[in-house]
């Protein structure tokens, strides 16, 4: 069948995404782009980092910036015709808010005190103060709103077998696989500009289909298989933009790929900066975006990912390399090289079995990253596990040394998540413990101002820089290609996955 069309002829778009689907839970530690047309969030993160309305319709802040009042979008619906009024979007917030603390994951909700109906279609927000962070608790796939007494009633079939939003598109087929959903006739439509009615038609249906091999999802992308893609060959990149059948985006991803060393390994010595600050030493990230991403990355010697809002460029402008004085560090921690050339201490061999998730980056990643270190005596041996849950399991398993990438769209917020102290051991894998960026990070939850925000987040990255919770490695660029027969599709920088509320035939009109 050609793609575009279904079997009854309307039009359909296919999505292949590099990995397996997790189920649309939205209180999941994991979100699929399926998410983003299934449900929908209070606000939007839209252009420059500013508030747009989705779910909410309009909102208003008091004068001392302690209260806001959310007003719903009228006359909405959950895709299985329940009311989404303030009373459910409040019950909803409230079991991800309870969640999230039972999780100890909550620290995007420290400002609020309370939440309660102003009315009928309107939410009250009380702070304990004045919060800069209020638009990046309501924006983000931590918020998104679904009906919580369907999840209460199908249980942990909610999600997969059952899966109930206010967004464009209806699910009505979930598997690791394949998820397929069609389009709400029922749909009401936010007044954001940004989510304007497209000027014909949207597809039908949408399918996303997990194609795990990058050459693969190309092949099919080129063979009409696919009209969209995520993640193609990173040699084959500049081709693609440069072919009119396509469309591409490039941006630097908010992410970042780096290595951890559990602390609690104290027989390697990962409790001694001189130890990590050699590992870091003695990685040419430059090498490593050149030969694994193909050029399609930045090489991070800092933890945020460049280009987006909150970077402090001065950290990577130092571009640390150098792999004698990381062997003179290992040195002076008492780490001699024996006689195989792997350092040893009191009978202990750097020989470190390390964790990594089972794809094609992260393969070509950790063998360039073995290679470099085996230069100062360190013998890497990887264990490879399928994301997302076993590689999640393995990582409770308490190892020495582990390569992940954190991937969300409040970089900063992410970086509190897997390096703060109070997140040991999951998902501060590293067990690293630094109060410096402690104090940083509360002084982040708690900006009144935009100000504030930056000033915290440069401290956070400076504080990092000096005692390095995990070893920064890389950036990669979020890349998108989809056929140009298709409008609408939006990927913006700094978020994890495209709306799917604007997409259309740009042929229908012709």
């Amino acid at each position: 069948m050609a793609s575009g069309t279904t079997m009854g002829g309307g039009l359909v778009f296919r999505e292949g995404f590099e990995y397996e689907f997790s189920a649309l839970q939205p209180m999941s530690d994991h979100i699929d782009p399926p998410a983003l047309a299934a449900y929908e969030s209070p606000l939007a993160k839209g252009i420059d980092s500013q508030p747009a309305g989705l779910l909410v319709d309009s909102w208003q802040v008091s004068a001392d910036g302690t209260e806001w009042l959310l007003r719903i979008r009228p006359n909405v619906t959950f895709h299985s015709g329940a009311p989404c009024d303030a009373q459910a979007v409040l019950e909803a917030l409230n079991a991800i808010r309870a969640t999230l603390a039972e999780s100890g994951d909550d620290s995007y909700w420290n400002a609020v005190s309370d939440v309660t109906l102003a009315d009928s279609e309107t939410l009250r927000l009380a702070l304990h103060h004045p919060s800069a962070r209020v638009a990046s608790l309501l924006w983000g796939p931590h918020t998104l709103i679904h009906n919580e007494a369907g999840r209460r009633e199908y249980g942990e079939d909610f999600g997969s077998a059952v899966v109930d939003g206010t967004g464009p598109y209806r699910v009505v087929s979930w598997s690791e696989e394949r998820v397929a959903a069609e389009r709400w006739d029922g749909y009401v439509r936010p007044s954001a500009p940004m989510f304007a009615r497209p000027s014909t038609e949207m597809p039908d249906r949408i399918e996303w289909v997990a194609v795990l091999g990058e050459s693969e999802r190309l092949a099919m992308l080129e063979a009409g298989e696919l009209d969209c893609i995520h993640a193609p060959p990173a040699d084959q990149v500049a081709r693609l933009a440069d072919d009119p059948r396509y469309k591409t985006f490039r941006y630097s991803q908010p992410a970042s790929m780096y290595l951890t060393l559990n602390w609690e390994h104290r027989d390697l010595g990962f409790d001694d900066l001189r130890v990590r600050r050699a590992f870091y030493l003695a990685l040419d990230r430059e090498e490593i975006v050149a030969t694994a991403l193909a050029g399609c990355g930045s090489p991070t010697w800092g933890p945020l990912p460049p280009n987006l809002e909150f970077y402090d460029p001065s950290i990577d402008a130092r571009r640390d390399f150098d792999p004698r004085q990381a062997g003179s560090l290992l040195d002076a921690a008492g780490f001699a090289v024996g006689a195989d050339g792997i350092r040893q201490r009191d009978g202990h061999r750097m020989s470190v079995p390390c964790v990594v998730q089972d794809d094609e980056t992260f393969r070509r990643v950790s063998a360039i990253v073995a290679r470099q270190l085996a230069n100062i005596g360190v013998d890497l041996r990887f264990e490879f596990y399928k994301p997302f849950v076993e590689y999640y399991e393995a990582c409770r398993h308490d190892p020495a040394c582990t390569i992940n990438k954190w991937l969300w769209q409040d970089p900063m917020d992410a970086l509190i998540g897997f390096c703060a102290s109070d997140k040991r051991p999951f998902l501060n894998w590293s067990n690293a413990s630094s109060p410096p960026l402690d104090d940083a990070f509360d002084a982040w939850t708690r900006a009144e101002a935009l100000e504030d925000l930056h000033t915290a987040a440069s401290r956070a990255q400076h504080a990092f820089a000096k005692d390095l919770p995990y070893v920064p490695l890389l950036t990669p660029d979020d890349v998108w290609v989809w056929d140009s027969r298709f409008s609408g599709y939006d990927p913006r920088p700094g978020m994890l996955y495209p709306y799917y509320h604007t997409l259309h035939d740009s042929l229908a009109s012709r």
